[in-house]
């Protein structure tokens, strides 16, 4: 019992530092700026998997204060905090709701919910801040069509999840367990 606690603690401490990489980088490289936070869910998600839920949301509490702490672009930080780094770890709760539409509804309000609440935060801590500046600036209409582009990139980075996780669990777990001789 105590090998498999040691080996739990150091998988959730390298995805943690593998993630925070990743932060790091989507602050330098512009197009990463989402991609990064997704990836780092990614792998707090399978901290879930091999090491239980309690070592993923201490993960997520770890990659989200350092991330806040040492990742220069904040937005990359936040995104991650507000929305994708908890959503692997509450996404099977979703999954019990029936009908689909219904679950779809659902995780939308969660993101939007989540991305309201990040930027309403931005906007109080930061009021005359470029984020605010900039949003004071953009027209109504130019700002819902970003809103329902993120909510389609949301859906889609829930299909992605769901399918990197499949791929995890059939391709990459037995091999990894296969390595480590568990």
């Amino acid at each position: 019992m105590k090998g498999r606690k040691s080996w739990a603690m150091a998988y959730c401490g390298m995805a943690a530092a593998l993630s925070i990489a990743f932060m790091l980088l989507g602050a330098v490289i512009p197009i990463f700026m989402y991609i990064a936070p997704a990836i780092a869910s990614f792998l707090v998600a399978t901290v879930c998997v091999e090491c239980g839920k309690t070592l993923a949301w201490t993960a997520y509490g770890a990659v989200s204060l350092l991330s806040l702490l040492f990742v220069p672009d904040k937005e990359v930080a936040l995104t991650f905090v507000f929305l994708l780094g908890y959503y692997p770890l509450v996404k099977p709760k979703f999954e019990h709701i029936r009908p689909a539409l219904l679950r779809g509804l659902c995780k939308l309000l969660l993101c939007n919910g989540g991305i309201l609440l990040m930027y309403g935060l931005v906007l109080l801590l930061i009021p005359g801040g470029s984020i605010s500046q900039e949003m004071r600036t953009t027209a109504l209409a130019v700002s819902l069509t970003t809103l329902a582009m993120g909510n389609v990139a949301f859906l889609l980075y829930d299909r992605a999840l769901h399918n990197m996780l499949q791929a995890y669990r059939i391709l990459w777990q037995p091999r990894l367990h296969k390595m480590l001789g568990r």
